[in-house]
Order: C-alpha cells, then sequence, then structure tokens
C-alpha cells in the first residue's frame, strides 16, 4: 500500500544542509541530542556519540544531511549519516561515487534516518530532493530499522524516475536470512522471563547446568571493562579466529575481525560496552561482545567466540542466559540476538523482527552527475594503483575525470 504523499507547503519550508567535517558535526552536537530525545524510532546506532567514533578518523569519507525547520527555530529535524565508496565503472571507464549508511564506517548493525516524527514525510522527501541534486551513481542502504521512512524516502525518488530495489540479504549458502533480527521482549526478573518465555526443557537444562557447573564456584564470569579490555578482546577475537579462520583463511579472518573490534572499541569508547567472559578457574572458555543502547533500553549481541577444544556443552546457552540476566538486571527493555535468523536464537524466545535494505540508481548517469569530490583522494589511491600495475590506459582516463572537478 501506497503512503501518502509529503504535504508539500511543509516540505518548501524545510532546509537541507550538508556537514561534512568533524568540526561541523561537534557544533551540531545539542541539535543532534535533542532530536535523539524526540525519535522514538532512534537507536544507539544513530546517536550522536556512536557516530562520532565513526567519523573522527574518517575524513572525506561521510557527510550527514541535516535538514532544518526555519518555521520552529530552525531547529533540525531530519538526519542523515552517509558513507563514500568510489567505485572504477570498467564499462564508463570512469569513478563513480556510491553512497551507504554513514554507520557502516564502523559497522553498526542498525542504520537508518533520525526524523521528528511530526515531520515524517516532508523530511524523507527533502532528503531525496537534496540527494538528487548531488552527485553520485548508486545509493544503497543496508539494515534500515525504519520501516515507514525507508518507504517514503524512496517513494519519493520513484516519483522522479529513480529505479528502486528492495533487495534480500542471505548468508550461509542461503540458508540465513540477515535481514531477520530476533528480538527477546524481557520482563522485569529473570524469573519471569524464564517461565515466560522458553520451553520446559530449555529451563530444566539451564537449571541444571546452573546447581552442577555454577553454583560451586567452578565456573564464573568476568565483564570487561577498560582497564582490561585489550586482554579481553584479544581473548574474544583469538577464539572467533579459531574458528573462522579454517573455512574464510587467515587474511579475510584478520580483516573481519578488525571490523568487529573496531565496534567493541567504539562500544567502549561510548561507554556502552558489555562484555563478558566465561572461565573455568582459570582458564576462559568463550565470551561474547554487546552493545549497548541505554537510551532504548537494549542489549545488541554482535559476536561471540568460544575455544574449540573445550568440551561443556553449556557454553554458549551459559554466555546467552547470563547476558540477558544481565541485561534484565540494567533494566533493558529487549535483548537483540542481531543480524540472522539462525534457529539456536528462537530457544531463548526471540521473536522475528525484519530490517530493510534498498538500493537507488541515478537514471541520468552522465559523469558530471556520479562523482562526487569528497572522494578525490580514494580516487587518486586507485589511480596509483592503476599505474602500479602497468594500466596506464585506465590511469589516463582517471587523471581525465579528475581534472574536471578543477576547472
Amino acid at each position: 500500500m501506497s503512503s501518502l504523499p509529503p504535504n508539500r507547503s511543509a516540505q518548501s519550508r524545510l532546509r537541507v544542509e550538508t556537514i561534512d567535517t568533524f568540526a561541523e558535526f561537534l557544533a551540531v552536537e545539542s541539535a543532534w541530542k535533542a532530536l535523539e530525545d524526540r525519535d522514538p524510532e532512534m537507536t544507539f546506532f544513530l546517536s550522536w556519540d556512536w557516530l562520532g567514533q565513526a567519523f573522527r578518523n574518517n575524513t572525506y569519507r561521510w557527510s550527514v544531511l541535516a535538514v532544518y525547520a526555519p518555521d520552529k527555530g530552525d531547529e533540525i529535524v531530519g538526519l542523515l549519516p552517509l558513507k563514500y565508496g568510489v567505485h572504477w565503472s570498467t564499462t564508463r571507464k570512469e569513478f563513480q561515487t556510491e553512497i551507504e549508511a554513514g554507520g557502516r564506517l564502523i559497522f553498526s548493525e542498525y542504520t537508518g534516518f533520525l526524523c521528528d516524527p511530526e515531520n515524517e514525510a516532508a523530511v524523507m522527501s527533502a532528503l531525496a530532493n537534496a540527494l538528487r541534486n548531488m552527485p553520485w551513481s548508486k545509493l544503497s542502504l543496508r539494515y534500515v530499522a525504519q520501516k515507514q521512512r525507508a518507504t517514503l524516502f524512496c517513494e519519493a525518488f520513484e516519483r522522479f524516475g529513480y529505479p528502486v530495489t528492495w533487495k534480500n540479504y542471505r548468508i550461509n549458502k542461503g540458508k540465513t536470512d540477515n535481514l531477520i533480527c530476533p528480538h527477546v521482549p524481557l520482563p522485569d526478573d529473570f524469573e519471569t522471563y524464564l517461565q515466560s518465555s522458553v520451553s520446559a526443557n530449555t529451563r530444566q537444562r539451564y537449571r541444571r547446568f546452573q546447581r552442577k557447573f555454577f553454583t560451586n564456584g567452578d565456573y564464573h564470569f568476568t565483564h570487561s571493562d577498560e582497564s582490561r579490555f585489550e586482554k579481553d578482546i584479544a581473548i574474544l577475537m583469538g577464539f572467533w579466529k579459531q574458528k573462522w579462520v579454517p573455512e574464510k583463511g587467515r587474511s579475510k579472518s584478520n580483516t573481519v575481525a578488525a571490523n568487529f573490534e573496531k565496534v567493541l572499541k567504539a562500544a567502549l569508547e561510548t561507554e556502552a560496552l558489555f562484555l563478558p567472559i566465561l572461565w573455568r578457574g582459570d582458564t576462559p572458555l568463550a565470551a561474547l561482545g554487546h552493545v549497548m543502547d541505554p537510551k532504548n533500553g537494549a542489549m545488541h549481541f554482535i559476536i561471540a567466540g568460544r575455544d574449540n577444544a573445550a568440551e561443556e556443552a553449556f557454553i554458549g546457552a551459559a554466555l546467552h542466559f547470563h547476558s540477558i540476566e544481565c541485561a534484565i538486571l540494567l533494566g533493558c527493555q529487549y535483548y537483540d540476538f542481531g543480524h540472522g535468523d539462525e534457529e539456536y536464537k528462537f530457544s531463548y524466545g526471540a521473536e522475528k523482527t525484519k530490517v530493510e535494505y534498498f538500493s537507488i540508481r541515478r537514471p541520468d548517469a552522465g559523469s558530471e552527475m556520479v562523482f562526487d569530490s569528497i572522494s578525490t583522494g580514494a580516487a587518486l589511491k586507485r589511480v596509483e594503483g592503476f599505474i602500479r600495475a602497468g594500466e596506464t590506459d585506465q590511469a589516463e582516463r582517471a587523471c581525465r575525470q579528475l581534472s574536471q572537478i578543477f576547472k
């Protein structure tokens, strides 16, 4: 069902400006945080604190489109963080700018829009109009947590003839739908959770291993903090690599592990890290990495790692039950199992929630409208690569394209 078109007069009263320096980002802190407080669909991954970790050391790789309402004292009523990438088109022999969600610079679990709920349709249309006047070839937003806003945004593009593709995203040879994010609703206490959210068999197994292994102190948990983070992250990522290096290879595994470390380091810097480790005496057995969202009452599971040689069958369950219990004690409203509808997640009482993934292509893809000068530095690095590889024709064409920017 199509949504209603935006109110034209409301849209015309809005102004869109681009924030693309860290100084400008710092300057909107109070206005950004005020919008977080007004937005019922805000997530921690769209917060000023979190995105500051993404933007600080990634100059010329991001911008934020900020929507201002002059009739509300120039209040910010919408924000869209963007990440820039450079694609070399082998068919057109040119650089093209491809845009993703800004939070993906540090592999944020969720992306999307911050928006004043009273201005949703007008803000989405204003953002789409601003983007139509910016140079890029493809805009793809994955893991958007707000379906209605995504729909309004895409419809604004479609009205001007921009093709929109709503995409699927499956992994593990198609077995896992990575756009399904199972959430466990949490009651006020852990006993109620056990009684109401898991099966009798699961509940009995949990109580048995608690009595057998944890009451005598043979097994225990620790929780990471700034003083022990480096040691703890090394334990977690060491276990993770044990599992994945044989399957993914060392180089790819190291790259993915570094990405996970970025997420957890950002969580530490924003006081949002929850990283429990399960120990047998002085021996670590497994660990989980989470990002906390205190404003929305959520604990987001990010990564797990366990010692492949450990024989205890209860390790995974012990860590997730412990994390859920801690989430309840911390006042969380739900425990988020992250991307993917793997079956084990639903044994903890998880319910399916879905995020969106869409891609928009520019229909009028002339060279002057497909490359943004913000990506010049990244493009020049690609030119260096062409030269080193002896691809002089590619290098010449690239330099010719870049020279047009500064005419």
